[in-house]
């Protein structure tokens, strides 16, 4: 898939460590944060909100979380004069 992804996207081979590397640290944070609500602890969203926090992408105070979804980007795999 990454043979597929980089042309498209314009992304280097260390681009896309670095991306898969990114996703995975999310990723863990996610699935500690169900695994910590799960086992019914206090603040499971802890391990979310501190890899968050430490990428500056907290969400503003009051921010409507189906806004943050609305916001969203998805990246277009379509390029003019690009088939």
């Amino acid at each position: 898939m990454t043979a597929l992804l980089a042309p498209q996207q314009g992304l280097t081979r260390d681009e896309l460590v670095m991306l898969a590397a990114a996703y995975s640290e999310l990723l863990a944070a996610a699935r500690a944060s169900v695994a910590a609500a799960e086992l019914g602890e206090a603040d499971p969203l802890v391990y979310v909100r501190e890899h968050l926090a430490e990428h500056g992408q907290l969400p503003p105070a009051g921010t409507r979380p189906m806004r943050l979804l609305a916001q969203a980007a998805v990246p277009s795999t379509h390029r003019a004069g690009v088939a």
